[in-house]
């Protein structure tokens, strides 16, 4: 215990010391501080401002997506062309610029999660000749990049179209099959009609020909007996042909269920043609190109120099370097005073 409390005195009467120090050499303490601040500031008075000339532009688009993905070219492409000045020979051209003395310098920035890019250009000491240049650079950029993309958005509209044009001529045709079934089926039905009446015409008469050749068997006339013969064979014959009648009937039913199912399947066709060219309106609307999300315009403030960073900096510094001027000139003093000692 009596160690440790040795120990936090001698480092209280270091600590004292070295305040003692400061205080003694505020002088030169504050004479270094100031001479640093004054060189910050005057270097931020001197430095010639920045400020970022920027657009928000969203790449040419073939579906509804927020990362990018169903782009005509992705955000990482097209920020690769803009930074490898892929599109800077055009604008040189378009603006009538000198490609020897002009070199155009684009920054892109691409938020998270998104598939829209942040394309800028610095404007030093940005006067409003300067500013309307860097905004005029940045409109020929979204021109030409729009230019660029607009024949393959054309033939990506025109691949929907033709789509659409394609579904709506099947469910036309589709629609044309369906209603000649259907007749098909007024036709059968019709059929059915006419088969289900004679069917009953010729039971009717084979019952009427039954009770007449019950009577004459009744009776027991032997002279009867060839009239008996006649209607029997007349008997067999009705049945034979109500068979035929019945047999037609039959397939005629099998024939209107069979095209009841396929008008079924065709409906459910044209339902999946339309279906498809919703879907396919749907995409049309999100086909688009280069969208300007946010015009060219100038920052409020210049982004450099950026006085707060600098301000903190210079003060860090300039106590530093305050704290070494004192601590140096106390060293060399107790030099010289030990020397003339000796």
């Amino acid at each position: 215990m009596q160690n440790e409390a040795q120990n936090y005195d001698e480092m209280e009467i270091d600590l004292s010391k070295y305040v003692e120090v400061l205080f003694k050499r505020k002088k030169t303490f504050l004479a270094v501080f100031l001479l640093i601040l004054a060189m910050g500031f005057f270097y931020i008075l001197l430095t010639p401002k920045i400020y970022k000339i920027s657009t928000l532009l969203q790449p040419p688009v073939s579906g509804e997506s927020l990362t990018g993905a169903n782009d005509l070219v992705s955000n990482e492409n097209l920020k690769g062309l803009i930074v490898n000045n892929a599109f800077n020979e055009k604008i040189i051209k378009r603006m009538n610029l000198d490609s020897d003395k002009m070199d155009l310098e684009f920054d892109v920035v691409i938020p998270k999660e998104t598939n829209i890019l942040r394309v800028g250009i610095d404007c030093a000491d940005c006067q409003s000749r300067k500013k309307e240049f860097g905004i005029i650079v940045l409109q020929n950029l979204i021109d030409v990049i729009s230019e660029t993309y607009g024949k393959r958005v054309e033939v990506k509209n025109s691949e929907i179209v033709n789509q659409i044009k394609q579904k709506e001529h099947a469910i036309s045709n589709a629609k044309e099959k369906a209603e000649n079934l259907k007749d098909q089926i007024k036709e059968t039905i019709n059929r059915e009609s006419k088969l289900a009446e004679e069917i009953k015409n010729i039971n009717a008469n084979t019952e009427q020909i039954l009770s007449s050749r019950e009577d004459l068997l009744k009776e027991g006339n032997i002279l009867d007996s060839t009239s008996v013969l006649l209607l029997t064979n007349f008997i067999q014959n009705n049945l034979s042909y109500s068979n035929q009648l019945n047999n037609q009937f039959s397939t005629l039913s099998i024939r209107k269920a069979n095209l009841e199912l396929e008008i079924k399947e065709i409906d459910s066709k044209i339902s999946d043609f339309q279906m498809a060219i919703d879907e396919l309106n749907a995409n049309k609307v999100f086909v688009s190109n280069l969208k300007v999300l946010s015009p060219p315009k100038v920052s409020r403030n210049p982004i450099s120099p950026n006085k707060k960073k600098i301000l903190a900096l210079v003060i860090f510094m300039g106590f530093f370097f305050s704290v070494f001027a004192v601590f140096a000139q106390e060293f060399w003093q107790q030099n010289i005073k030990g020397k003339i000692n000796k």
